[in-house]
């Protein structure tokens, strides 16, 4: 179970956020996905009874071009390390290729 704050844009409650429970970390990797590159989830996600035993008790949904932060908090990180820990391969470094030139018109002028 994850608690989420959900900060909206021209959310008109008074305090311009809402705050969930929800299943997992879904919404937050899906909202880093549409800061990345654009592409919003069409999806519900579970909101969970976090005072019970973390049963699903509904559907949460939000446009993501709305969202304008979301904080979240674990309860139990000792459950989850996958959220706290660092990635266990660091990133392959990139192949330098042959030096190309700028443009077309460069390698134009290069070839006559």
């Amino acid at each position: 179970m994850v608690y989420f704050t959900v900060y909206l844009k021209n959310l008109n409650n008074g305090t311009g956020y809402v705050d969930t429970a929800l299943a997992d970390d879904q919404l937050m990797r899906d909202f880093l996905q549409f800061l990345d590159i654009g592409v919003k989830a069409h999806r519900a996600y579970a909101v969970v009874d976090g005072a019970a035993n973390d049963a699903p008790v509904g559907v949460f949904a939000v446009n993501l071009s709305d969202v304008a932060a979301i904080p979240a908090t674990v309860p139990q990180q000792d459950q989850h390390p996958e959220l706290f820990s660092a990635p266990e391969q660091a990133a392959p470094k990139p192949v330098p290729d042959e030096e190309r030139p700028a443009s077309d018109v460069e390698h134009d002028a290069l070839t006559r």
